[in-house]
């Protein structure tokens, strides 16, 4: 690979990276609403609303204990509240139960992050429990850079930063243990951009670094170090829950910008990653990884269409499932177009694909420039729908995956750079997304709103007023009892919808 091409390649792991950029239990826990529920099935996270970014280990963003507390026929009315306390670059929230949130941050330090903590906040008040810096990187001189906090069924709290992984007590936020993960560039410029687990609680984690001695922090050390492509492959690890310990490793064909998905598929635990121009599934067996060279690679780049590399995917019953232009693509045009494309690839067989381009009859113009994907799809895997947006074309869709192939059920104007999230039960599932005011900028945008829309529709059934920007790259949190959680730069923003009286 040429030199251009190794930079244009870091260039788009980056903005993947940034934006693209989570003792047993026996007694039930409290429901979204208050009330005493089962516990969802969800191994092996923690059974509550939120214990890890995207709910499951597939990715599939679905919560669907979070409720909606509007009306799905009447005008609703959003209420928001401020936290007191501040929370430098807060990236995610998760949950022990309907008083316990925990908020993972500090990991921007190109956007005020000066080291990785974990906090513990009252829902109720929105104030501080108890607060742990992990590390000061300006004291120590590390890329900071963000990782990601969950809670396992065994109760305990897990945090990824930097090139550590730490498990933390929820009552008081002491670290029961923590361990420094492979580094095969410096320590200081390697960090581990989250983790997922399987169902025995095996941690799977991957690493992404800085070119040695740049000093750019956060996802700016992709665009402005001297020479960005001059970092080693990504290597990816499985660690045991109990000590931290990890049991295996292996490097990846290339560097990793989106974060790893993993799976149980027919008695199988597999990983998958997405590179620039394909898709890799790793076995986890007898405790090895190893390249699953019975699947894959998959190549998802339409020749000659100048699309670009995927962010992280998602996996919906038997299918993998993401999309691709994780890179700006600019003047999306017809034919064999650049225009996104959203990919549902079988696990069975690799071969059995399908893909469709959603937003392919959006002009280009001043107002839609580009094509631009940095956030994984979410799906529905009970209805087979997969949402996705495109923030260049200002559009976010719906599309099922039936027999013969992708068909798009709704597409609204929507402006967004984060991920979407799918509250609540079947019949009053709801997708929960924020949207960026014209002409604001992408990336460098002032304020958004925050949208809940009908999922079987698309309808709009609510919009908040303009808030301070979200953190791009994050995703609108959901709690109990209707509540959202808005990640500001520095401040946690509650949400609440309500019937208009």
């Amino acid at each position: 690979m040429t030199r251009a091409g190794q930079t244009l390649r870091l260039v788009a792991l980056a903005v993947v990276a940034v934006l693209a950029v989570m003792a047993g239990i026996a007694s039930a826990v409290t429901g979204s609403s208050g009330r005493p529920s089962k516990p969802a099935s969800n191994p092996p996270w923690f059974p509550s609303v939120m214990a890890s970014e995207n709910y499951d280990s597939a990715r599939t963003k679905l919560f669907p204990q979070a409720d909606f507390t509007g009306s799905f026929v009447r005008s609703n009315v959003v209420r928001a509240r401020k936290s007191h306390d501040n929370y430098l670059t807060p990236y995610n929230v998760v949950y022990e139960g309907p008083n316990a949130m925990f908020v993972y941050g500090g990991g921007f330090g190109d956007k005020g992050g000066i080291g990785s903590f974990v906090a513990r906040v009252n829902p109720k008040t929105l104030r501080t429990v108890w607060f742990n810096q992990l590390i000061n990187t300006v004291q120590t001189n590390e890329w900071d850079y963000p990782g990601v906090v969950a809670i396992l069924r065994n109760g305990y709290i897990y945090v990824i930063y930097g090139y550590r992984i730490a498990k933390l007590a929820p009552s008081d936020g002491h670290v029961v243990a923590e361990m420094d993960l492979p580094t095969p560039a410096a320590p200081r410029d390697t960090a581990y951009n989250g983790f997922d687990a399987l169902p025995d609680g095996t941690l799977i984690a991957k690493a992404i670094y800085r070119q040695a001695g740049c000093e750019e922090q956060g996802f700016s050390a992709f665009r402005l170090c001297p020479n960005p492509h001059d970092i080693p492959n990504s290597v990816i690890v499985a660690i045991d829950p109990r000590t931290l310990r990890v049991i295996s490793e292996i490097t990846a064909p290339e560097p990793i910008g989106g974060r790893l998905t993993s799976v149980r598929f027919k008695g199988k635990d597999y990983i998958y990653v997405a590179g620039s121009t394909q898709i890799f599934r790793y076995l986890y067996a007898g405790g090895h990884l190893s390249l699953d060279r019975t699947w894959g690679p998959v190549t998802y780049l339409v020749s000659g269409s100048g699309q670009t590399v995927a962010s992280a995917v998602g996996v919906m019953n038997d299918w993998v499932v993401f999309a691709d232009n994780g890179q700006p693509v600019l003047h999306g045009g017809s034919g064999n177009s650049p225009w996104l494309a959203v990919w549902a690839v079988s696990q069975t067989n690799s071969s059995k694909q399908f893909h469709i381009q959603p937003f392919k009859a959006v002009r280009s113009g001043p107002r839609y420039p580009l094509s631009f994907c940095p956030s994984a799809v979410s799906n529905d895997p009970s209805r087979n729908q997969i949402f996705v947006i495109d923030a260049g074309a200002g559009r976010i869709a719906d599309i099922q995956l039936r027999s013969k192939g992708l068909h798009v059920v709704w597409s609204k104007a929507q402006r967004t750079t984060e991920f979407l999230a799918l509250i609540g039960p079947p019949g009053r599932r709801v997708v929960v997304g924020t949207d960026i005011p014209f002409p604001q900028p992408l990336g460098t945008n002032r304020t958004d709103h925050v949208v809940w829309r009908d999922e079987a529709t698309g309808r709009e059934l609510a919009r908040s007023r303009r808030l301070p920007a979200i953190l791009n790259g994050t995703m609108v949190q959901p709690g109990y009892a209707g509540r959202m959680y808005y990640l500001q730069n520095d401040k946690l923003i509650e949400l609440t919808v309500s019937p208009h009286t």
